[in-house]
């Protein structure tokens, strides 16, 4: 499928990444560069071990200085490094000592102490924590070391041991600087565990740089992670079906690098495929979203990776029951940094434990069935993204990502011919960033991402083939300005233009039939908002205006987020916002797609309405020393929903009507925290009704009407080698329609079909699960480390039914097959990870 403005977007991403400006001027300078112009300049010769001196900074040109007795001075006195003289002509340059001992103190900008941050040594894996006062010492370091300072919520600061040198003390002050992100600033530091933080703005926001553990997991999956916030679910047990406060899982926008992912997820979407280790912050936002966010009716998923280069070259190794990996990052120059992933599934060496549960709870009830031995599937991706500081002020990003999964199955033994279906994700992107003044920075990005689901399916033994196919192509170019006032006052105003096109074709060769959809849109948006904080508000009031091409409707979209701090414990916030999207997802029929994937997009037109979104909430937080109570009300209406996208199972499942659903619930969280263990409860108390008046005229209980839901969680930190995480979930069953016990079946003209009650009017029994990992750090070095992670999933082997529906019973007409789907089984895992 060809978009019309596809050759001109390339232009334009070739048009960014051509584009540069004026190099910056320095604060710093390498004393490698510096001595080579004192050679040249008074005929000399230095003699030094490279690796002594290349990551040295320093404060002023040497160079400039008059004298080389000054220079040599300046070395001696300013230096751990001391310059003799061989001869006439031939100096060398040593290190004072071979122990250096460093010690400092982290301050804020009001020169308040900072902490529990982290010091570490860059590349070797030790290091040390600030104490309440913010001192810090660290021994036995060589004059090549670099210092990495790090501390939730502000930029982290790297320096050479050279560069920690006080002229009026033993001891350097060093300032850390809050992140540029000042008026949307951490409010909530250990939210849960030490890894999540909560915004003012109401953003949870991962930290995978300070993951360490959590139940059930053996990798840091970033999609998974976020079903431990209340208000958060999946009825299914899948990250492909994540529904925040009661809306369907389309309905979730996910942003890999300001570029838009159609289906970020391996294994059909029971885990995610966004490396963890290329990526630096995961948020959620559930309400109040910021205005330059389009799409995503129910909430906004951000993944973000790192925008600082490193120093040194660093990566790392790993392998579980379910697939294998590595990234590396690699400074190819100051200015430049390479970042590359791959992960690659290990079946074809052997079928774990895990892998069959997977397999056997992804596959159930579909045209593959459980049997592993008579398919091969396998899946992979791979990261590519390549940072470049042009100077201080301008920075250039480039991302890639390929996401594959690909099923081949046999139906007979001996068969040539295999159905498959195959999965995949493409997207590239581009982001510039320039400081164009001290008060104005402007960002301009734009991406090209495809999405498509591909299914030949072999029926009437292997008479008739049956192709399927689904695809989604989008362009996107966007500018953001950014004008600060003051300190409490931000302006921000930007344009997107979107284009996007879906394909959805059914071809059978026998009799012949051809079916193909295409549509087209192109969305303009225009946006500004106004932000303002100080000691005790923070504000965020913005609009959103969209223009919709193809249906040649308009939106206005305001959004509002405000919170007041009573005092330093007790904080109150309202949020507000509308929004809007012109895809979604439907499934036509159960066995679309061989059963597996049964969902596809499509676009708003003349017969599918654009989905639209009203939220309010009202909430409050409480936190003294180290417990924490998060409260939340909201509600939450959308209208333009269609049936066959809420995943009906009944007499209603191929109808194309459109309704309207209502939602509204209370979110409670309950942390206490020590220094060796972390302690939460959350809890989600709601309702969610549909109403499609067409069919009925009164409201029903939704598919995600989950009355009850809570997560109750330990984390306990033995020592700094070996963690421990167990969790238990309990949660009200979900809605389902029965069938009529007195007449299981009747008559549709000329067919048999099931006889179903009235719409959801039973559900299914409670569902219960407890969760169980634990971390061992069995290997440290000052280069490189490994830990072995070893996790389970439904630890008590719980056999639950997720959902049911009922069909035709083939040998008695009269009667109705009950068909259920099951949970996850007792799943094992182990990861084995080198990172150096």
């Amino acid at each position: 499928m060809k978009l019309f403005y596809r050759n001109k977007f390339r232009i334009l991403l070739l048009i960014m990444l051509l584009f540069s400006v004026k190099v910056n001027s320095q604060n710093s300078f390498s004393f490698l560069e510096e001595l080579k112009l004192v050679e040249n300049k008074f005929d000399v010769k230095f003699s030094y071990v490279i690796s002594t001196i290349e990551n040295i900074q320093l404060q002023e040109k040497i160079s400039d200085i008059s004298t080389l007795n000054e220079i040599l001075e300046y070395i001696n006195s300013k230096t751990f490094l001391i310059a003799t003289k061989i001869d006439g002509r031939f100096i060398s340059i040593a290190p004072k000592q071979d122990n250096i001992k460093i010690c400092g103190f982290l301050l804020d900008k009001d020169a308040k102490p900072i902490n529990n941050a982290t010091i570490i040594v860059s590349g070797k894996f030790y290091g040390a924590i600030s104490n309440d006062s913010g001192a810090f010492t660290l021994e036995n370091l060589k004059i090549s070391d670099n210092l990495e300072f790090r501390y939730l919520g502000y930029k982290s600061i790297i320096k050479n041991v050279n560069e920690l040198i006080s002229p009026i003390s033993d001891c350097i002050k060093l300032t850390m600087i809050e992140e540029e992100f000042e008026l949307n600033e951490v409010f909530i530091k250990n939210y849960i565990t030490n890894s999540l933080s909560k915004l003012n703005d109401g953003t949870i926001q991962l930290n995978t740089q300070n993951f360490n553990i959590l139940s059930g997991q053996v990798e840091p999956d970033l999609l998974q992670t976020s079903q431990i916030l209340p208000g958060v679910e999946s009825p299914n047990e899948s990250i492909s079906n994540i529904n925040v406060r009661n809306g369907v899982s389309d309905q979730n926008i996910i942003y890999w690098d300001n570029i838009k992912m159609y289906n970020p997820t391996h294994f059909f979407g029971l885990i995610s495929a966004i490396n963890p280790y290329l990526t630096k912050n995961i948020s959620i936002i559930k309400n109040g979203t910021s205005a330059k966010y389009n799409d995503g009716v129910s909430s906004t998923i951000l993944l973000e990776t790192d925008n600082n280069p490193q120093k040194k070259l660093n990566g790392g190794i790993g392998a579980n029951f379910i697939s294998y990996d590595g990234f590396v990052k690699v400074p190819v120059s100051d200015k430049l940094e390479l970042k590359t992933s791959f992960r690659k599934s290990n079946n074809n060496w052997f079928n774990t434990p895990t892998y069959k549960s997977y397999f056997n709870k992804t596959f159930q009830n579909s045209a593959v069935g459980t049997n592993a031995s008579s398919s091969d599937f396998s899946f992979y991706d791979v990261n590519v993204s390549l940072l470049y500081n042009l100077n201080a002020g301008n920075h250039l990003k480039v991302n890639y990502i390929k996401i594959n999964n690909d099923l081949n199955y046999f139906e007979s033994e001996g068969s040539n011919l295999a159905d498959e279906i195959k999965q995949n994700s493409d997207a590239i992107g581009v982001t510039y960033n320039s400081k164009i003044n001290s008060k104005t920075t402007i960002e301009i990005s734009g991406y090209h991402t495809k999405y498509s689901l591909l299914s030949n399916n072999y029926q009437n033994n292997q008479q008739q083939l049956a192709i399927q196919e689904n695809e989604v192509l989008e362009n996107s170019l966007k500018t953001n300005l950014n004008y600060t006032f003051n300190d409490y006052l931000i302006l921000e105003a930007g344009y997107q233009l979107n284009e996007t096109g879906v394909l959805s074709r059914t071809n059978v060769n026998n009799p012949l039939y051809n079916r193909v959809q295409r549509s087209v849109m192109l969305n303009h948006s225009a946006f500004t908002e106004i932000n303002f904080t100080n000691n005790l508000w923070y504000a965020r009031v913005g609009v959103r205006f969209n223009y919709f091409g193809k249906i040649n409707q308009t939106t206005t979209e305001p959004r509002i987020n405000v919170s007041y701090s009573l005092n330093k414990n007790l904080n109150f916030n309202a949020r507000f916002e509308t929004k809007s999207q012109y895809t979604s997802q439907v499934i036509d029929y159960l066995d679309d797609f061989l059963g597996v994937e049964t969902r596809r997009w499509v676009m708003a037109d003349a017969q599918i309405p654009l989905i639209k979104s009203e939220q309010f909430s009202l909430g409050s937080t409480f936190k003294k020393n180290s417990f924490l109570m998060d409260l939340s009300l909201f509600h939450k209406n959308i209208t333009g929903i269609l049936i066959s996208g809420q995943g009906f199972q009944n007499q209603i499942q191929n109808k194309r009507l459109d309704g309207e659903q209502k939602s509204t619930g209370l979110e409670v969280l309950l942390n206490q925290r020590n220094k060796k263990a972390e302690f939460w409860l959350s809890y989600t108390l709601s309702t969610s009704y549909l109403l499609f008046t067409q069919i009925a005229e009164n409201y029903f209980p939704s598919n995600n009407d989950i009355r009850h839901s809570s997560t109750l969680g330990f984390n306990f930190h033995y020592n700094e080698r070996l963690n421990t995480s167990v969790s238990g979930i309990i949660k009200s069953g979900k809605p389902f329609t029965s069938i009529n016990k007195e007449q299981e079946t009747t008559q549709n003209g000329n067919f048999t079909v099931v006889n179903y009650d009235a719409l959801n009017n039973d559900r299914l029994k409670a569902y219960s699960r407890v969760d169980f990992s634990i971390n061992y750090l069995f290997l440290k070095k000052q280069t490189f480390q490994s830990n072995l992670k070893f996790g389970i999933l439904n630890v008590l082997n719980k056999q639950q039914v997720l959902d049911t529906y009922y069909i035709v019973d083939q040998n008695d007409a009269s009667k109705a097959t009950e068909i259920n789907i099951k949970s996850l089984a007792f799943t094992p895992n182990l990861s084995l990870r080198f990172t150096f």
